[in-house]
């Protein structure tokens, strides 16, 4: 699977009336804009709108002219996300095995507006493909990234997989989880779980011997008595 096959199984839910451009082809015009650098949707569509005719039959577009600003707006704005994700998952999955998935969030940049929270997304990244095979919303006043981690996971094949993340998701019913879908997982432990933290210490300590350290030097020690 390529990618572009990948934005041509997104589900359009548009009228046909209102289909003058397809939406793997507007998708694709997206996606290849934001990695030329640009940002903002009008930059996105002036890029569209610099395409010559052989350029927009590459994205499957017969027109002499790519989308307008209005066009993009209006796609993206009843484009649903999930779908989309979903395909993007694929395409990343197809590229090749997965051994180890990170959970990580984080706010969007530029996201945070006068009256609204910054939006917070927790991601599923797999550092072998360099993509991203599931991705949520955190409701900041709602939940916490630990609850969407627990959603995430259910909805992710994790046989063979080593799941990783920072001391947010050391609990226990994540790493059930983890362990009852066939994946394994490697956490972080920080002082907020004192006895947790004092048990693995214990665990992966040296061997203590019932002798002294100082008797073990000196040999003075019962039964090692220098003769």
């Amino acid at each position: 699977m390529t990618l572009w096959d990948a934005l041509g199984q997104v589900e359009d839910d548009r009228s046909a009336h209102g289909r003058r451009f397809c939406l793997q082809g507007v998708l694709g015009i997206v996606l290849a804009a934001l990695l030329a650098g640009r940002k903002s949707l009008a930059a996105i569509a002036r890029w569209g709108r610099q395409l010559d005719c052989a350029q927009l039959r590459q994205f499957g577009i017969e027109r002499p002219k790519g989308p307008c600003h209005a066009t993009y707006h209006y796609v993206l704005k009843d484009l649903r996300t999930a779908a989309l994700e979903g395909q993007l998952a694929r395409w990343v999955r197809s590229l090749g095995p997965v051994n180890s998935l990170c959970m990580d969030g984080k706010s969007l940049r530029a996201s945070h507006q006068e009256h609204y929270p910054a939006l917070h997304l927790l991601a599923l990244y797999c550092g072998q493909l360099q993509g991203v095979l599931g991705q949520q919303r955190v409701e900041t006043t709602q939940e916490n990234e630990l609850s969407v981690a627990l959603r995430l996971l259910k909805e992710t094949p994790l046989e063979g997989v080593v799941v990783s993340g920072d001391a947010i998701f050391t609990d226990r019913e994540l790493c059930r989880d983890v362990v009852e879908s066939g994946g394994d997982y490697l956490l972080v432990v920080k002082d907020n779980q004192p006895t947790l933290k004092e048990q693995i210490e214990t665990a992966f300590a040296g061997p203590i011997s019932p002798l002294g350290e100082e008797d073990v030097a000196t040999g003075s020690g019962p039964g090692l008595q220098r003769t």
